[in-house]
């Protein structure tokens, strides 16, 4: 089990498919029982599913630091861009919303690419999160429940390679896990996918055709 998981950890991306591909016999809940019902038009209504607060830390080693305290098994792509120039640390405090939805739940039944996954959520009022959002809720979300794999909707960031990198968290069983995974836009997601996206303090009724 643990030369299985040491081999999986060092692949980022064959979790991330392994477990999008489970989700499509599981149900599509959002965590904690927040389930949106199907066919959003209008996300006015929708509770805040959590709050996390921006800020914690300054830079990647103390972040580091606390996810290994943590005992949060970091894959090698998403330990890579955790040091990339492109990881932003927001300077001050300050706190955000997140919801989770579905593929299906935005109005893709079929799946669909990232880059419309993302410009769909945008017209419902949803924002991509910072960067820093992925590991901060992996600190934050000690009880996910097992089997569970989220999406973190984000830019994704280059490694050295040149490879586009989006961050996921997950509990495979063995403990919570923060990963990276394929962050191409013209990536094709199954419909029961979740991903995490930040619900703006207040959100106007899209005006969608």
């Amino acid at each position: 089990m643990l030369a299985r998981l040491a081999a999986v950890l060092t692949c980022d991306s064959a979790l991330a498919q392994g477990q999008v591909g489970a989700q499509q016999a599981a149900p599509a809940v959002a965590a904690e029982g927040r389930h949106i019902a199907p066919g959003l038009t209008n996300l006015a209504d929708v509770p805040v599913w959590k709050r996390i607060t921006l800020g914690a830390y300054n830079s990647v080693n103390p972040l580091r630091h606390a996810l290994d305290a943590a005992r949060v098994r970091v894959g090698e792509s998403a330990d890579e861009i955790l040091g990339r120039p492109a990881f932003h640390f927001n300077p001050e405090k300050s706190d955000v919303d997140l919801v989770v939805v579905s593929v299906a739940e935005l109005g893709f039944h079929n799946g669909a690419p990232l880059a419309d996954i993302h410009r769909r959520a945008g017209e419902l009022g949803l924002k991509l999160c910072p960067v820093e959002v992925a590991p901060l809720l992996r600190l934050a979300y000690t009880n996910q429940p097992r089997g569970e794999f989220l999406n973190v909707a984000m830019r994704p960031i280059a490694t050295y390679a040149g490879e586009l990198v989006a961050l996921s968290i997950a509990n495979a069983g063995t403990g919570p896990l923060l990963i990276g995974g394929d962050g191409r836009p013209e990536l094709v997601m199954n419909r029961m996918a979740k991903f995490v996206f930040v619900r703006p303090a207040r959100i106007a009724s899209p005006n969608l055709r």
